[in-house]
């Protein structure tokens, strides 16, 4: 870690009226906690991960959903779970090194960039945004954004279907609004325009999150559409739609 900041405690400014709120710091991590990456070509990699400064069982077990989230992003060989971001640092570098090896004259530095983000906190319910690159040679890296829910009191990740207590409702209200921000006609089939929807039938994104006023929907390339085309991000009010979540978010 090179530097540790303070983001502040939230103190209720925002809805949730019984908020307890958790402090947070961001820790950066970078390829220089390698110390033979000091002397030799190593990827580049920076993290900035999200840490509750509160220590407890139970923030503990929220530091650690937060700490895998990011370890799986540099997870490139897929050889298991990674312990700790030092490891997951140690790993997508030696994948860089043993690929540089084989081909030294085509292989092009690998890259990872990952930025942690407090969506929303409230007494029962965190979403924490994260922001990566990750580049492995190519024609180019890919960007995305992931969203992880976590249950404040239990500390496990919530999985999308459990955040709602009426999941099929929120999937009807979710894909109005998606067909009126795409201009998709409610009698159009809703891969009219160009999208790939699996058997044409709209389907919430792999990622959702929450901010203090929105809930976010967010289909990351290829998702939904090309990599060309981009991601796709549409916002609903929360207060619309907090009645069909199993928390309360507002």
């Amino acid at each position: 870690m090179r530097f540790i900041f303070l983001l502040g405690i939230m103190l209720g400014i925002y809805g949730c009226d019984n908020k307890e709120l958790f402090t947070f710091e961001k820790h950066n991590f970078t390829i220089d906690s390698i110390e033979e990456c000091k002397n030799e070509d190593c990827a580049s990699i920076e993290i900035n991960l999200l840490k509750i400064v509160e220590n407890t069982t139970i923030t503990n077990l929220i530091n650690k959903q937060i700490e895998q989230a990011a370890c799986a992003i540099l997870n490139i060989d897929e050889k298991g779970l990674l312990i700790n971001v030092h490891e997951a640092i140690r790993s997508f570098n030696n994948s860089y090194r043993n690929i540089s090896k084989q081909f030294p004259e085509e292989t092009t530095p690998y890259e990872a960039t990952i930025e942690c983000g407090l969506g929303f906190q409230c007494k029962s319910l965190i979403s924490i945004m994260i922001d990566s690159y990750v580049y492995t040679g190519g024609a180019h890296g890919y960007g995305s954004v992931s969203y992880i829910n976590i249950d404040t009191k239990t500390g496990k990740l919530v999985s999308n279907k459990a955040l709602f207590k009426d999941y099929d409702g929120f999937v009807n209200y979710a894909e109005k609004a998606f067909r009126i921000q795409h201009k998709i006609a409610d009698n159009y089939p809703i891969n009219s325009t160009g999208f790939f929807f699996e058997n044409d039938t709209f389907n919430l994104p792999e990622n959702i999150g929450l901010t203090d006023t929105e809930v976010i929907l967010y289909y990351n390339s290829y998702e939904i559409n090309s990599y060309a085309e981009g991601s796709i991000e549409l916002k609903l009010n929360k207060k619309e739609v907090a009645s069909y979540f199993a928390f309360d978010i507002l």
